[in-house]
Formats: structure tokens, C-alpha cells, sequence
């Protein structure tokens, strides 16, 4: 999510002061002083008792100030809702009194600190969920400011994330990037990198145009030109890279949607980023919202494959184990259980919520635990984790490695649409993966089965497993094998 939360604390300006600190713009100022010093909660009371003297005298940009300050001292300690209050509070303030205001650099003040204001509303509600009120709150901070870009990249993120409305979210992408590009006006708030977010800005484009299959692309300056919408989310990905040659998830969506048959596995920088961002709602997502089982379904092929009264293994490695989620599945048939992911923060979530479940976890790449792991490994199960290699060669390698004789292999892996496996075995009958819209590689059945048995892995059961995760309203198409490691002449 591109989320510019910007940490500054509005101050406005105030004048000379005598006396006992009583006046809301002498309040003001010493709340702002022991926010500056993180002392949050004297911050607090200081602007309430600004905000109880406020007259019909005064300064709208104190008392925008104060109610925007007190805002924002709330949500720094987790108080969304009281600053909500807050910041809705500043922005009816400014709404019944800046008719009356007639100074022009008063004016000017009061309607850019507004925005600002608005902008950290919309923050607010992003944050506890509510997403239609952050849009219509990053919409008025822009519409006060018309500078203000930040607003425009987080309404962007709000409407394609959250309300899947990818049209709209383009449109204000595309409004942030030039507000950052042009040169007649400086922006609001510059970013001290503005590389950075201009890559990240033409990523979301590209993620926008890319968002339905059936969508039509047309060029901005003829409508009535229709062009591939490929072409033009490659151009804003391959833009990404050129401002960011860091960007690892630009680098993996131009190769999906260019179908670089060179790309033969995600890059590790771009999976553990994918899992890095959303850890804690990992299981939630991928079980709830996407109707995923893979798991059960390899165990009981396993099942099937050993007719269910298979003996413990010595060790067992759960590869790409997320939280826990297939490792559970197998704790029973397992002495000693290794969980290996990518993503340290998965890895956190999963001793988290099943703290007892793993004698060992290691956060790094499976194929250099296999080839540490030599001759050691009895079984390895893998879940929805093969899907990031194209290339199984190096993958099936290590395992080779790892295993010892007669060691199995429990994994699972995607296959192509149907209509799209129709075509590849009409058009490319030897296809071997492909990467998909999703980023992820659906595998052939017999390209895998090649590969096992050119390193000593022998299929011992195989199903296919459709309809094991949604993509979109889509049913996803996948297969289950259990190999063995055999003698070569066994095979």
C-alpha cells in the first residue's frame, strides 16, 4: 500500500505573550512543545484547555491548529475515533468561519492547514477501516489543495485496495505523478526522494491497468485508438524500474505481464516483500477470503500416497512454511519439524499463533537449507510455496540434496487456466511454466514429473487439485504430487 503518513505537527503563527499561560494561542504553543518532546499526554490537556478559550475573536489559524494538533497527539497514541473527532472538529471550525476571513495570506493559510487537516482524516479513517470516509476526506484535502499529492496517492491506494475501483485510482496516480513532475508549482510537502514515490506511483499505475483481464486500454490523447492494455502496463513498470532500480515488485509484474520466459523464478527481494507487508493477515486472507484448503488437501494425498498408516519421520522440512498452516497438518507424522521461510515477520506470525508447532524455523531461501540439510532431510512438504520458482531444476536439485533415500516430497503447484492449457498444448505441447496475471508460475504436470525423474524423484501419487484458492471470482487450478527419492535405475 503506498501510505505517506506525514509526521510533522502544524503549528501556526503566534504572536508575543505576558502573564500566565491562559490564551489559546499561549496553549498552543506549549502543547506544541511537549509534542515536540513526545510528551503526549501534557500535549493533550494544553489543547483542551486552548480549545475551551477559543471566542469568536479568534485566530482561525490558532484554533485550527489546536483542534488539528490535538488530532494528531490522539492518533499517535492509537486514539483514531477522538481524532476523528478532532480533525472533523478543525474542518467545520474552517467551513463557518473562512467567509469571513478577507486578509489573503490568512486566507491561503487557513485553507492549506484545512487540507492538511483533511488529509490526516482520511489517514484516520484508513486506519480503522473506513474506507469510504477516508476517500471523501483525501478528495476535499485536494480539493482545498490542489497540490497536495500525498492525498492523491493514498485515495489512490484506498480506492484500488480497498474498494476495488481501479479506473478511479488510476485517474488519481496519474494526477499525483504530475503534480510531482511539473514544474510551474512545488508541490505540498515534497518528498525528500521523490524518485521513490514516482516509481512507486507508476507501479499502482500499472497495477490499475492491469487489474481486469477484460478491461480495453486506450491511448490518453486519440480515445478512439484502442491498444493492449499489456503494453502500456509494461511501459509504467518499466518506468517504475527506471526511477527505482530497486524496485523489486516492478521488476516481477513487468515480467508477468511481458510473459518473460527469461523470468524462471521470483526474485527472493520480491517474495519476502509480498509477505513482509501483510504478515499478520497472511491466514486470515488466504483462508478466509480466498477459500483456500491446499493444505488439507496435500495431507490427505499423503494419505492416500501411504495408505494412511505412515511411521514418523525423522525430520521433516516445511518449505515456505507461512504460519504454520500445512505444518500443523503434518505435526503428527513428524520427530523433528523445521519450518523455513522467506519473510521473518511470517516466521514471527507463525510462533505466534503456533507457538509449540516447530522444533527449529529458518528465515531464508529452502534450496540453501536443503544443501545444508545434505542427506538429513526424511521428508519435505511444501504448500503454495513452489508456485514462485518457473524453473524447477535448481529447486529439485537441492531437495535431491537434502533428502535421504527413499525421503519424500509432498508439494503442491498451479496449473494453467483450462483454456489456457488448451492452448499451450495445441500451441507449445512442450511448455514448461507460465508465469500468470497473479505473478505466480503454473506449472505443466509432465514438465514436473521430467524434472523429478532427471534427479532421482519418482512420482508415487499424483491428483489435481481445482478449485483450491479463488483468484478473483476465478477457481484456481492446481495439481498435488508425493515423490520418493529412489535409485536412478528404480525410476
Amino acid at each position: 500500500m503506498l501510505l505517506l503518513k506525514l509526521i510533522c505537527f502544524i503549528t501556526a503563527i503566534v504572536s508575543g505573550f505576558s502573564g500566565r499561560f491562559s490564551t489559546p494561542e499561549e496553549l498552543l504553543e506549549l502543547g506544541d512543545n511537549a509534542l515536540s518532546s513526545d510528551d503526549v499526554t501534557t500535549a493533550i490537556k494544553f489543547y483542551l484547555r486552548g480549545i475551551e478559550g477559543i471566542d469568536d475573536d479568534e485566530s482561525i489559524l490558532t484554533a485550527l491548529s489546536l483542534y488539528t494538533n490535538l488530532g494528531t497527539s490522539y492518533s499517535s497514541v492509537g486514539e483514531e475515533v477522538k481524532a476523528i473527532e478532532m480533525y472533523r472538529n478543525a474542518i467545520l471550525y474552517y467551513s463557518d468561519t473562512i467567509e469571513e476571513i478577507v486578509d489573503k495570506t490568512i486566507l491561503k493559510s487557513a485553507s492549506d492547514l484545512a487540507a492538511q487537516t483533511s488529509f490526516f482524516l482520511g489517514l484516520s479513517h484508513q486506519e480503522i477501516g473506513n474506507s469510504q470516509k477516508a476517500v471523501d476526506a483525501y478528495a476535499y484535502a485536494n480539493t482545498l489543495d490542489p497540490f497536495h499529492w500525498a492525498s492523491l496517492a493514498n485515495l489512490g491506494s484506498v480506492l484500488h485496495d480497498n474498494l476495488k475501483e481501479p479506473a478511479d485510482a488510476l485517474a488519481v496516480y496519474n494526477k499525483a505523478f504530475h503534480i510531482l513532475t511539473q514544474t510551474e508549482v512545488e508541490p505540498t510537502d515534497v518528498p525528500e526522494d521523490p524518485k521513490l514515490i514516482l516509481s512507486q506511483l507508476q507501479y499502482r499505475i500499472g497495477l490499475c491497468i492491469t487489474y481486469s483481464e477484460n478491461q480495453k486500454c486506450v491511448m490518453q490523447d486519440d480515445p478512439t485508438k484502442e491498444v493492449a492494455c499489456t503494453e502500456m502496463a509494461a511501459n509504467a513498470f518499466s518506468q517504475a524500474i527506471e526511477l527505482d532500480p530497486e524496485n523489486e515488485t516492478a521488476k516481477h509484474m513487468l515480467a508477468t505481464v511481458t510473459a518473460d520466459a527469461s523470468m524462471s523464478r521470483a526474485s527472493n527481494a520480491y517474495v519476502t516483500k509480498l509477505f513482509e507487508d501483510y504478515a499478520e493477515d497472511f491466514e486470515t486472507s488466504l483462508v478466509d477470503n480466498l477459500g483456500y484448503d491446499g493444505f488439507k488437501r496435500l495431507r490427505h494425498a499423503f494419505d492416500v500416497a501411504t495408505g494412511g498408516v505412515a511411521d514418523k519421520f525423522d525430520v521433516v522440512v516445511d518449505a515456505g512454511c507461512g504460519t504454520g498452516l500445512v505444518g500443523e497438518q503434518f505435526r503428527n507424522v513428524s520427530d523433528t519439524l523445521i519450518g523455513v521461510d522467506l519473510s521473518p515477520s511470517i516466521i514471527e506470525e507463525a510462533e505466534k499463533v503456533r507457538p509449540d508447532l516447530y522444533d527449529e524455523t529458518y528465515a531464508g531461501d529452502v534450496t540453501a537449507v536443503f544443501i545444508e540439510k545434505k542427506d538429513e532431510i526424511s521428508m519435505i512438504i511444501a504448500a503454495d510455496s513452489y508456485i514462485y520458482f518457473g524453473d524447477l531444476v535448481p529447486l529439485f536439485e537441492a531437495m535431491e540434496v537434502g533428502l535421504v533415500d527413499n525421503g519424500l516430497i509432498a508439494f503442491t503447484l498451479e496449473n494453467a487456466m483450462e483454456d489456457d492449457e488448451i492452448r499451450l498444448r495445441e500451441t507449445r505441447p512442450d511448455w514448461r511454466w507460465q508465469l500468470t496475471p497473479s505473478g505466480r508460475f503454473a506449472h505443466n504436470r509432465d514438465y514436473v514429473e521430467a524434472v523429478g525423474k532427471e534427479h532421482s524423484l519418482k512420482t508415487i501419487h499424483y491428483e489435481q487439485m481445482n478449485g483450491f484458492r479463488k483468484e478473483g471470482r476465478n477457481d484456481v487450478r492446481g495439481h498435488i504430487f508425493i515423490m520418493q527419492k529412489v535409485i536412478k535405475d528404480e525410476l
